[in-house]
C-alpha cells in the first residue's frame, strides 16, 4: 500500500486500511472504493493522506507500534480518569477511591506501552494510524505518552521513573477540560484573551492533580511545567533552563511534535520531517538539545507507504525503516526522470548505503502544496 494525499484521490481508488473514530469505531472499510462525495468528506474532516491500494507495493505495510486494542483501552482510561478528576462528590472517602482506582488503571496501561517500545525492535512510528480525532486532547495524551516512553528509554531511565513521565504524559492536559470548548476548538486564531485562558490549564492541571495526594510531585512537574521553554518564554511561569524539571523537559518535546503533526481543526498536520524541523528551530534556545537529537534518532521521519522524490530526479514509496538512520530508510522506485518503471524494472535502494542520494521531497507533506 500507498499514502496519496486526499486531494490527490480519484474515483475508484481503494482504501488499504480502515479509518476510525478513537473510540474504534470504523468510519470507512479497508476496500472501500472512493466516490467523490466519500472524497469531500474526508477532506472536510480535516484528513491530509489515507493509504491506498497499489499493486506495485501490495507488499508494503505501515508501521503499528500499538494494537488497535491497546490504543482504544487506553484512549478510555484517559477519558475515565479526566473524569474521575472533574467528578463533584461531597463523600470524600467514595472520591478518593474512584481516582485511585482509575489512576492505577492509567498506571498499568503505562506499564504495557512501556513494554511494547521495550520489546520493539523497529524505529517508532505512530502517523500510520488513520483517526477522526473526535476529541483532540485524549488522542494527543496517548501520542505524547507513547513519544515520552520512547525517550526516556533512550535515556536509560531507571524503570519506575520511566513510569513516572508516562503516568504524567498521560495527564498532561488534564487541565484542558476546564477550559471552555469554544475556546480550545476554535477553528480560527486565539484573541488574547482566549489564549491567555488557553495558558491556564496547567495550572488548571496541578491543582487537579492535588486531589491525588498519592502521586509523586514528579507527576505534577509534568503537567504543570511542559510548556515552559529553556529561554524563558513559556508558561505559567517563564521558568529558565535548569529551573524546568528534566521530565517537562522530555513531555515539551513530545508535545510539541505531536501537536505540530497532528490535524487540527484550524489547520492541518506536518509530515514528521517537518515537525522536526520545528524541533531543530528551537534547539538549545526553547527546548533540551540531547532531547531533540535522540527524539530525532528515535522516531519514523519517513513512514512506509510514502511516495518520496530523490535527489537524482527518481520517485519511490519508503518501504522499510533502517533503525537508527531514520532519515535515510529504503525506497522502491517506481520511475525514474523520464518515465514510470514497468513492474520487472521496480527496484530498491538503500539510502543508508546510497549516500550520494537523499530525499527532495515527500507527496504528504505540505512541500510541494
Amino acid at each position: 500500500m500507498k499514502t496519496a494525499k486526499v486531494q490527490d484521490l480519484n474515483e475508484g481508488d481503494i482504501l488499504a486500511k480502515p479509518i476510525t473514530d478513537s473510540y474504534g469505531r470504523v468510519l470507512l472499510q479497508k476496500g472501500v472504493k472512493f466516490t467523490n462525495r466519500i472524497i469531500q468528506r474526508l477532506a472536510d474532516f480535516q484528513f491530509k493522506y489515507v493509504y491506498v491500494q497499489d499493486e506495485l507495493t501490495e507488499d508494503i505495510y505501515p508501521q503499528n507500534l500499538l494494537d488497535d486494542q491497546v490504543r482504544f483501552e487506553t484512549i478510555h482510561h484517559i477519558r475515565e480518569s479526566f473524569r474521575a478528576f472533574n467528578a463533584q462528590s461531597t463523600n470524600l472517602k467514595q472520591h478518593q477511591y474512584v481516582l485511585e482506582k482509575s489512576l492505577n488503571e492509567v498506571q498499568k496501561k503505562v506499564e504495557e506501552i512501556n513494554k511494547i517500545i521495550q520489546d520493539n525492535d523497529e524505529i517508532l512510528s505512530i502517523m500510520s494510524d488513520l483517526f477522526l480525532y473526535d476529541d483532540y486532547v485524549y488522542m494527543h495524551s496517548l501520542n505524547v505518552t507513547v513519544y515520552s516512553l520512547a525517550l526516556a528509554n533512550e535515556l536509560n531511565y531507571p524503570k519506575h521513573k520511566v513510569e513516572q513521565i508516562g503516568i504524567g504524559a498521560l495527564l498532561h492536559d488534564l487541565g484542558k477540560t476546564q477550559v471552555p470548548k469554544a475556546i480550545l476548538h476554535k477553528p480560527g486564531k486565539l484573541t488574547d484573551l482566549e489564549f491567555s485562558i488557553i495558558k491556564e490549564h496547567t495550572v488548571y492541571g496541578y491543582d487537579l492533580l492535588k486531589q491525588a495526594h498519592f502521586l509523586p510531585n514528579e507527576v505534577r512537574y509534568c503537567v504543570v511545567q511542559h510548556h515552559e521553554r529553556l529561554n524563558g518564554s513559556g508558561y505559567p511561569y517563564g521558568l529558565v533552563g535548569p529551573n524546568i524539571h528534566p521530565y517537562a523537559q522530555i513531555l515539551a518535546v513530545a508535545d510539541v511534535f505531536d501537536a505540530v503533526t497532528t490535524n487540527r481543526v484550524y489547520r492541518r498536520g506536518m509530515l514528521p520531517h517537518e515537525g522536526l524541523e520545528i524541533l531543530y528551530s528551537g534547539s538549545g534556545e526553547l527546548f533540551q538539545p540531547e532531547y531533540v537529537d535522540l527524539f530525532r534518532r528515535t522516531i519514523s521521519i519517513y513512514p512506509n507507504g510514502a511516495e518520496v522524490e530523490l535527489s537524482n530526479g527518481a520517485k519511490g514509496v519508503i518501504c522499510e525503516q533502517n533503525k537508527h538512520l531514520p532519515d535515510r530508510p529504503k525506497v522502491r522506485v517506481l520511475e525514474n526522470e523520464e518515465s514510470k518503471l514497468h513492474k520487472s524494472q521496480v527496484y530498491e535502494i538503500n539510502l543508508a548505503t546510497s549516500l550520494d542520494l537523499m530525499i527532495t521531497r515527500c507527496n504528504v507533506s505540505s512541500i510541494d502544496e
